[in-house]
């Protein structure tokens, strides 16, 4: 597939990373934090895949020794502002060139679903290489609607933007998360409170199975 989507969805979080700081601060994923804190010893290592503004990071580094990638440069800026003792790096997750198994855990919550279903498994595959044995990593998707994937045009504050969409049906994500190496240890899902759209979050707590 053309890389174009990529640009255009990169574009699109540089141009609105300050909208993204506004309307995104508060995070959805209350429950979901104290299961993963559960499930992964706190002084673990870990990578947040696609960590945006940092919303997350501000719960993460609290409990992990850190490490936050985004392909964003405008969402970064904000998150190394607002999360200055954190180690942001800017870097895609089609280029994840850290050793193997650098990694006891990672967190991926809204940024696989930028990925294209035929490119998702060699996305999950490479995540897999750069996490230990047994190590235990936490992914959010959206569940499909309608659309199954594909580039949604958008006008936010009156600038035009494309972005590209890959949406999941129950069970569907499962299969390819087992066909990449990891394990399901539970399953949720989330629902943003007065969100217009009803849009239901699927979130996935794996553990990664030994290679």
């Amino acid at each position: 597939m053309d890389d174009q989507y990529r640009k255009d969805t990169v574009e699109h979080y540089d141009k609105l990373a300050d909208e993204f700081s506004y309307r995104n601060s508060v995070t959805i994923y209350g429950r979901e934090y104290g299961i993963f804190f559960d499930l992964l010893p706190e002084g673990s290592s870990i990578i947040e895949i696609g960590c945006g503004i940092g919303r997350d990071a501000l719960r993460l580094v609290e409990k992990y020794q850190y490490t936050g990638i985004d392909a964003s440069k405008g969402m970064l800026d904000i998150a190394k502002k607002n999360i200055p003792q954190a180690n942001f790096q800017l870097v895609d997750f089609y280029h994840l060139d850290f050793p193997s198994k650098s990694f006891d855990g990672f967190w991926a919550a809204a940024s696989l679903l930028h990925v294209p279903k035929n490119e998702i498994v060699l996305v999950l595959k490479s995540i897999r290489k750069i996490i230990k044995d047994n190590g235990i990593g936490f992914v959010s998707l959206k569940l499909k609607d309608s659309l199954d994937e594909g580039v949604i045009k958008e006008n936010k504050k009156g600038i035009p933007t494309k972005r590209y969409f890959a949406f999941y049906e129950g069970g569907e994500f499962n299969k390819l998360l087992e066909q990449s190496g990891f394990e399901i240890i539970e399953e949720t899902r989330v629902r943003e409170e007065n969100d217009v759209n009803k849009q239901v979050w699927l979130c996935y707590f794996v553990r990664a199975k030994a290679l």
